[in-house]
């Protein structure tokens, strides 16, 4: 014997307890889809150091190009690759601003880095 008033009562009961647990989920997506968007991460200036004669020096280059590593010597084959590619990237760069201020002449800088290119990958 149910009494149809207790069972009307339940399901709103049970009505509303269950939309109470739906609604943040559907506040969540609704924002989400809404086009909130999480902030830009802040921009810093780009610095560009500008060589001089001592920074152009080839053994000053040479020295530096084989101690820039040696923080990572315990990282992987892998690792240490990506790190080397990103060291010549950052060398040409440097050979090529010496060059343009005429504090290394062409042939200089690119013996040097040929020279760099081919030493071992390892630090």
């Amino acid at each position: 014997m149910t009494r149809p008033w207790l069972d009307r009562t339940l399901g709103v009961l049970v009505g509303s307890l269950v939309a109470s647990l739906l609604l943040p989920l559907g506040t969540m997506e609704a924002s989400a889809g809404l086009g909130r968007q999480q902030p830009a991460p802040p921009s810093y200036p780009q610095t560009r150091y500008d060589p001089d004669r001592t920074t152009c020096e080839p053994e000053r280059i040479r020295s530096a190009f084989q101690q820039q590593l040696q923080p990572y010597a315990d990282q992987s084959e892998a690792v240490i690759a990506q790190l080397r590619l990103i060291q010549l990237e950052m060398t040409r760069s440097t050979l090529r601003r010496c060059v343009s201020r005429d504090l290394l002449t062409r042939p200089q800088a690119d013996q040097l880095f040929r020279e760099l290119s081919s030493s071992s990958t390892r630090p």
